[in-house]
């Protein structure tokens, strides 16, 4: 069913120079990726994570990857023995929290087991950051203590600065709460990009780079 892979650049805002990589999967056209990943079972969600690390980490280039997991597969018991075992730079990965609703149904045990994985994972220097985060997610992530490396703003989120800018700044604001760092989805025109710049996040990814 799935194809390959392909990398979307990760920039610098203010001078769009190309810091990592967020790796993706590629399927045939008639594939609706979104669809065959809510149907796909846990173990191959684990083992497309790890050979998409294998992957990057036998690519001739350098620089960071972006490697997109949800929480389930976080939680699978021998994930951090194999993410230690696999990973010898942990500086070029970064890993995807990709599931950020699904945090608000799970259980005080389950979400501190996650928050504690979470805080493994960046002990081994590898970069833990929390993806499509929206201002609905957000008081959930604050309010259970979450701390993340990085937090990538939902480019939904993003595109309501297109009409009102102050609840997107707001939301970037907002994300200092949960992350070091603050990167912005969906930049897709010169005007998106002023926008990102303006909110003073730090990274930006999106269509206007990726076509």
């Amino acid at each position: 069913m799935l194809t390959g892979y392909k990398f979307e650049s990760i920039r610098v805002l203010h001078n769009e120079r190309i810091v990592a990589w967020e790796v993706l999967s590629t399927a045939a056209d008639q594939i609706n990726l979104e669809h065959f990943f809510s149907n796909l079972a846990l173990d191959a969600r684990v083992e497309l994570f790890f050979a998409q690390l294998a992957h990057v980490i036998n690519t001739a280039g350098s620089g960071k990857y972006y490697l997109n997991a949800s929480a389930d597969v976080m939680l699978t018991p021998h994930f951090l023995q194999q993410l230690e075992e696999q990973v010898v730079a942990p500086e070029r990965i970064a890993v995807e929290l990709t599931d950020l609703d699904q945090l608000v149904v799970l259980t005080p045990a389950k979400s501190q087991q996650l928050r504690a994985c979470i805080n493994v994972v960046r002990g081994m220097g590898i970069a833990v950051w929390a993806d499509d985060v929206h201002d609905d997610i957000l008081p959930c992530l604050v309010e259970q203590n979450y701390h993340f490396s990085g937090a990538k703003i939902d480019k939904h989120a993003f595109w309501t600065a297109r009409k009102c800018k102050e609840p997107f700044f707001k939301l970037a604001r907002c994300c200092q709460k949960i992350a070091d760092e603050v990167l912005v989805e969906g930049i897709e025109t010169l005007a998106d990009y002023q926008l990102a710049c303006d909110s003073h996040a730090n990274y930006g990814q999106g269509f206007l780079w990726n076509k």
